[in-house]
């Protein structure tokens, strides 16, 4: 029942939103459609127009209304007298004074209908000198003259006009102002029984909900339903623009009683917010957390972020909360990812640059130079450098080999040598990185890096959009969906 009457509310409001802009159509019963130039004419069961306009303060304007009884009034003069009788000659006389005074002084401004007048003005031009570059005050002038209102042509022009200018005419009215400055609305007296009738509603409803749960108040139980005061807010009186709001609580009312489905636009509804707002949120939080990097790394907390030489010892306790050193787990991992993943692949390079270091030892030894001065002798210090290289990597990478395999056993000599490298290796790159100047340098990169990570950010952010995620996510959504219908 009150879903009906919310309806019905909501219909009259609309209708009174949309009363002034269609009155044309509620008074003539015509509707035009550009695309085509057709013009068509729906029948009305009841006079529209007479019955509302009171309700806008809406009254025929003196002046057109004035006109259109004189144009009446020569029809009757001239049927009853004859063209030529003194009555109708007074009556054009009339009427050509009288459309001097509309085309000088437009009644149609105040109701916004000025363009009417145009449309008036370029028809009379049209009909008269077959031009719209004519004058219109001299086209009204031989229209009311003997040339057209004669014996021969009285009642064709006069059918015209009625049939053309007439219903132009008619549509121009006056409206009253009120004592606040603004254009007489009587509205109130049509929605003030409904805004009375779901206030008693609203406050029945605000009451068993608050007795039906024990823990809701009044006020919980009014926010509980909050749109329905749209329905009794006072819009007519206040922001009379704004009452289309209704169409929230009855929309809600018709998705509850089962008579339309709202899930759809609900879902669309809460994307397009999340999409409105996402991308500004995300770039508040993003750069909210670098710019706090970069302010920590420019105070110099940088030094403190890097593991000391102490916490590259094996088996080091840390005073943390779960007792483990992050920074110097994860730089043990750097140097030993260094030494037995990365060094084992650069094995060609590597005995290159041992070769090389070899051969420049042993040029240093008299007996080395003279052999490769001999031209029969040189090729045996070259096969004793290639084989001297590839036994001193051999050696090395077998080493790093075994050191890899036996972590977490306890390590032999060879091994033991291997891992007190790597551990020394971390300590003292630990310890140049926290050098003074090393460490600016390094500061003064990150601050730069993370300034480009911010602006690349951002423009990435609009350049794809947050429509690519909520897409993403609309499709992740149905997969869900299809794999629960799934038996």
């Amino acid at each position: 029942m009150m879903v009906a009457i919310a309806s019905l509310n909501l219909a009259l409001v609309l209708f009174d939103l949309t009363y002034i802009p269609l009155r044309d159509f509620w008074l003539l019963g015509k509707v035009g459609i550009p695309l085509i130039q057709r013009v068509i004419y729906l029948p009305q069961p009841l006079p529209i127009t007479r019955l509302y306009d009171p309700i806008k303060g809406i009254q025929p304007h003196r002046v057109t209304q004035q006109y259109i009884t004189t144009v009446n009034q020569l029809r009757h003069t001239i049927t009853t007298e004859g063209v030529d009788a003194p009555a109708t000659q007074a009556l054009l006389t009339q009427l050509r004074q009288q459309s001097k005074t509309m085309v000088d002084t437009n009644p149609f401004a105040l109701a916004n209908k000025s363009g009417t007048l145009e449309q008036i003005k370029n028809r009379m031009r049209q009909r008269v000198f077959g031009s719209r570059d004519a004058s219109s005050k001299e086209a009204f002038e031989r229209f009311w003259s003997p040339e057209y209102i004669n014996e021969r042509d009285w009642r064709s022009n006069l059918n015209w006009f009625e049939k053309h200018i007439i219903p132009l005419i008619a549509t121009n009215y006056w409206r009253a102002y009120g004592e606040d400055g603004n254009f007489l609305n009587r509205f109130g007296v049509l929605d003030l029984p409904f805004n009375l009738l779901f206030f008693v509603e609203f406050l029945g409803r605000t009451f068993w909900l608050s007795r039906q749960y024990g823990g809701c108040g009044w006020r919980d139980a009014m926010l509980w339903r909050w749109y329905d005061g749209l329905l009794f807010f006072p819009f007519w009186w206040l922001a009379p623009t704004w009452a289309w709001l209704r169409v929230i609580p009855v929309m809600i009312r018709l998705d509850q009683a089962g008579l339309i489905c709202l899930d759809t636009l609900e879902r669309q509804l809460s994307q397009g917010l999340v999409g409105a707002i996402a991308t500004d949120i995300s770039e508040v939080v993003v750069l909210q957390v670098l710019t706090q990097l970069q302010k920590a790394i420019r105070r110099g907390q940088f030094s403190h972020w890097l593991p000391r030489a102490s916490s590259l010892q094996v088996n080091s306790v840390n005073s943390r909360v779960n007792d483990i050193d992050e920074l110097g787990e994860l730089a043990a991992l750097v140097v030993q990812v260094i030494l037995y993943r990365v060094v084992p692949q650069l094995r060609p390079e590597v005995e290159a640059l041992v070769a090389y270091s070899v051969d420049q030892v042993l040029r240093q030894a008299p007996p080395y130079r003279r052999l490769l001065e001999s031209p029969t002798l040189a090729a045996l210090p070259l096969q004793w450098r290639q084989s001297l290289a590839k036994e001193i990597s051999d050696r090395l990478f077998l080493l790093l080999e075994q050191a890899s395999k036996n972590q977490g056993n306890p390590p032999r000599e060879g091994t033991l040598l291997v891992s007190q490298l790597a551990q020394k290796f971390g300590q003292t790159l630990s310890a140049e990185l926290q050098e003074e100047q090393v460490g600016k340098v390094i500061q003064d990169l990150l601050v730069v890096w993370l300034e480009e990570l911010k602006i690349n950010f951002v423009r990435q952010t609009h350049l794809e959009g947050i429509e690519t995620v909520l897409e993403e996510t609309r499709t992740l959504q149905e997969r869900l969906a299809q794999n629960r219908l799934k038996p």
